[in-house]
């Protein structure tokens, strides 16, 4: 096993197309780990802590393209060289222009009115400033944007009257238009503001699988509701869409904003026009309730609050149906299974569902816990009731997020059925366009052969799943459903469902005992 790299000179390739070709390399065989990207200082950190640096590499100039490898041999890497090679060419339309500058794109694309942005980090600002300068909205996909630079250009679209959506934006529908990792959902009445991608996603899916949908969904990037940013972005949105004539009613959702954000945001919805849901993760209900907003205490209410005034209603499980379905399932253990374990895609959902379990089964150990005392030494050791957040960067370090790469949490499957006292366990999935055409069926032999694990030393498995994502989405929602319920998984309709239902039945084992 030995490193090998190959670097193009001033040969430019946006984050969206690095993500999907470092899946690409990963993915071939004989690759053990692979990295691709603009030899940018913060790529050159990522290859020197993931053992793919080299004086070649660390000496590229910003402007050069690197793919960079582990490899068997020579000859696999020139094999996954040419695979991702081949997936880049085919995913280029024919008609497909490029413009070596933002001016010279504004220019010959006078009806444009909307830049998308996934260039580094560091790189951002200057590129943003120049769209504005054009008279553009942004949305921007890079990340690591310094705080400070994110403020300066969010000041400038503010300024212009332009929306600036991001940095960090990983989910938006303008338009109709799903943007970088969105869904595809059906145009309403509905329009979105969020600084949580996930929870935007949530919501929209809920709305498209309920026969309505969304006029604008708009991403403001999770550091808009900072101190340091003010949320300049969650306040223009609130603006834009009251303003709206084809939105009718307003969602907003954020983690908990800092003090000085949350307080302008409830004075500006005190004098919103329209009606409005609003679930701001952890903020005091009578706080919202009080500007006149319809409160929201998770994501699944959110969408239902939000239908309710439509006068819709979503098809989701009843808490009585989840409990039934408990009492079924906690039957035919092994005497020493008694714990749970979740794998999560991501942050928001992990977060929710350990505080649907905490209340039923106490504290869940992980790393990145709801508190302190509960975090995990080794996260690749988990101990009693234990959820993993394989998008933390110990896992992405150098590979794309799980809800693109379906290969990085793969490997939890089989290592948390090898535990003989595992009863449950939890897995999420994202569908998203830039995402694995088939994250269901990449994992079904697994889930299958952890359940033939378990029954051979006289248990059972449960694996208990949710899926984000509408059957507009190209992997089709209900085909990844079936293809989990066919290798014997039980699929919950929400991710808030899901860990009452795993946590229900560790509280009944546990009760049992």
């Amino acid at each position: 096993m030995a490193v090998y790299y190959k670097i193009i000179k001033d040969h430019y390739i946006d984050s969206l197309e690095t993500l999907a070709q470092t899946t690409k390399l990963c993915d071939q065989p004989g690759i053990e780990t692979g990295y691709v990207g603009m030899a940018t200082q913060t790529f050159k950190d990522i290859v020197s802590e993931i053992g793919l640096a080299c004086d070649q590499i660390l000496a590229a100039s910003e402007g050069d393209y690197v793919v960079a490898a582990k490899a068997d041999t020579e000859e696999a890497f020139e094999k996954a060289l040419k695979a991702i090679s081949e997936s880049a060419s085919g995913a280029s339309s024919k008609t497909r222009q490029t413009y070596l500058t933002v001016e010279q794109a504004a220019s010959a694309r006078p009806q444009a009115n909307l830049c998308q942005i996934s260039v580094p980090g560091e790189f951002a600002l200057d590129v943003a400033k120049r769209a504005l300068n054009a008279g553009m909205h942004l949305c921007v996909f890079s990340n690591n944007v310094p705080l400070e630079d994110e403020r300066e250009m969010k000041e400038l679209a503010r300024e212009k009257g332009l929306l600036c959506m991001g940095p960090d934006c990983g989910v938006a529908n303008i338009n109709g238009s799903a943007l970088v990792l969105s869904s595809i959902v059906n145009r309403g009445p509905f329009g979105i503001i969020g600084a949580s991608g996930t929870g935007i996603q949530h919501v929209t899916a809920m709305l498209h699988e309920a026969g309505s949908g969304v006029s604008q969904a708009i991403g403001a990037g999770g550091n808009d509701i900072k101190e340091q940013v003010g949320g300049i972005t969650m306040l223009m949105g609130i603006d834009a869409l009251e303003e709206d004539p084809e939105t009718k009613y307003l969602i907003l959702i954020a983690r908990k904003p800092a003090p000085s954000v949350l307080e302008k945001m409830l004075e500006r919805l005190r004098s919103c026009r329209k009606p409005r849901v609003v679930y701001f993760m952890g903020c005091d209900r009578k706080a919202i309730e009080d500007t006149g907003s319809i409160y929201a205490g998770n994501l699944d209410e959110c969408g239902e609050r939000a239908l309710e005034l439509a006068g819709l209603a979503c098809s989701l499980e009843s808490e009585e149906e989840i409990l039934a379905l408990a009492r079924k399932e906690a039957e035919g253990f092994a005497r020493e299974q008694k714990y749970l374990r979740g794998a999560y895609s991501g942050g928001t959902y992990m977060d929710e569902a350990m505080r649907v379990m905490v209340d039923k089964i106490g504290p869940i150990w992980s790393n990145a816990p709801l508190e302190e005392a509960w975090r995990l030494e080794d996260s690749l050791k988990p101990r009693e009731n234990a959820c993993i957040d394989y998008g933390e960067e110990e896992f992405t370090l150098g590979r794309p997020h799980p809800a693109i790469d379906a290969g990085i949490r793969r490997p939890a499957i089989l290592k948390e059925a090898a535990d003989p006292e595992v009863a449950v366990i939890t897995l999420d999935f994202i569908l998203t366009p830039p995402g694995h055409p088939d994250p269901a069926g990449f994992v079904v032999p697994d889930i299958i052969k952890a359940q033939e694990m378990a029954r051979e030393r006289g248990g059972k498995l449960v694996f208990i799943a949710s899926l984000l994502g509408t059957t507009a989405d190209y992997q089709d929602i209900r085909l990844q459903e079936k293809k989990l319920r066919d290798a014997g998984a039980i699929v919950c309709r929400t991710n808030y469902r899901a860990a009452l239902l795993a946590s229900e039945i560790i509280r009944l084992i546990r009760e049992k005992a």
